[in-house]
């Protein structure tokens, strides 16, 4: 079974700012249909009208921010004054916390995928299964 949530630490100075960002974040490492309904919802509204001919980047950035705000539920105090990345100015933070978070939440998937490998091959082992 996967975890609920997940823990990740911060430790990034912006490039534009020079402002030195440290502190932990819990994410949740699933969504119900309504958060993610809302993840895209909130992608869209960021974009603006004509979504889809916005640039490449403000699509990247659309999408950290609408990952970032469905699934963090603690933050440090920062990234709250940021309106959750709308107000930052610093595209590699915003970089940073999607990456380190998305990147834990894939771990949980990978292990729930070994988790399964492990079972299928105990379930081959057993005779007339």
């Amino acid at each position: 079974m996967i975890k609920n949530t997940v823990d990740f630490s911060i430790d990034c100075r912006g490039e534009l700012s020079g402002n030195q960002y440290t502190g932990a974040f819990t994410a949740r490492t699933k969504l119900s249909l309504r958060d993610s309904l809302k993840q895209d919802e909130l992608y869209r509204s960021i974009l603006g009208a004509n979504s889809q001919d916005a640039s490449p980047s403000s699509k990247s950035i659309a999408a950290a921010i609408a990952y970032l705000s469905t699934h963090i539920l603690t933050s440090p105090d920062w990234w709250r004054a940021l309106d959750s990345g709308l107000k930052c100015e610093d595209v590699n933070l915003l970089a940073a916390i999607n990456n380190a978070c998305q990147d834990k939440i894939d771990l949980e998937y990978k292990a729930l995928a070994e988790e399964g490998s492990k079972a299928e091959e105990l379930l081959k082992a057993i005779p007339g299964a």
